[in-house]
């Protein structure tokens, strides 16, 4: 698409990191193969940019955000003296949205949600019973772009970014792949900081924390490399113990 000139958006959410301690090698081998999947779709849509020899950069393409809030400590939470990544975010107010959806909307078109996995449990066909549903909306034969897919969609948007802007209309123009990514920097700039700030409205939507080259290569985006109030790299690590097949 990119060859032909043919706009297009993508905007992946993800957790900030997978359920459990992201110090744990288990979960750090997965963010380890995570960016590394990262890294091969920017690098796609780089390898494309430069062949339609366009000025783009892979980020006006494709995007990732995870959910994240902030909100006041209570007081009880100075009582959390073990030194956990759990006790260090409660302490500061700070935690992720567990993203758990399976769910796509493509094109403002056709939406699905489903429950699967994609493990073992779920893919098997003898084990976890999985479910899903797609919708889409015709009238007299033709398909409807501004039906309720659209508002699915736009309804997500305004919980998470806790606005409507013009601009979200036309999820795939630049202009919109802009606003996104600036709103969901300046809500990740309101995560990481040290101290609550009462007089704020935190929204959810923040913007996966890596960094992109136009070659497709990825960086981490916090100073350190660690996800907040951890030691984990944001990055993963490969585990010099778990086996290279895995599943769970």
């Amino acid at each position: 698409m990119i060859e032909k000139n043919t706009r297009f958006a993508a905007y992946i959410l993800l957790p900030l990191f997978p359920e459990g301690d992201p110090c744990a090698p288990h979960i750090q081998e997965i963010l380890y193969w995570q960016t590394k999947t990262m890294s091969m779709m920017y690098k796609k849509v780089a390898k494309a940019i430069k062949r339609a020899e366009i000025d783009a950069h892979p980020t006006d393409y494709l995007n990732f955000f995870c959910l994240g809030k902030r909100e006041k400590p209570p007081a009880s939470m100075s009582l959390l003296t073990a030194d956990t990544p759990a006790n260090k975010m409660a302490r500061n107010g700070r935690g992720m949205i567990y993203v758990h959806s399976k769910a796509m909307v493509a094109d403002d078109i056709y939406a699905i949600v489903g429950s699967a996995n994609i493990n073992q449990r779920s893919m098997d066909g003898r084990r976890d019973t999985e479910i899903a549903v797609g919708c889409w909306e015709t009238d007299s034969q033709e398909l409807v772009t501004q039906g309720h897919v659209q508002g699915l969609r736009k309804s997500l948007w305004v919980e998470h970014f806790g606005r409507y802007e013009e601009v979200f209309e036309r999820p795939e123009s630049l202009e919109c792949v802009k606003r996104v990514k600036e709103l969901a920097n300046e809500n990740w700039q309101a995560y990481i900081q040290n101290k609550f700030d009462e007089t704020r409205h935190y929204h959810h939507m923040l913007c996966y924390p890596i960094s992109v080259a136009r070659d497709g290569e990825i960086k981490a985006l916090t100073d350190n490399g660690f996800f907040p109030d951890t030691t984990a790299p944001i990055l993963g690590t490969k585990s010099s113990y778990l086996p290279s097949r895995l599943t769970v």
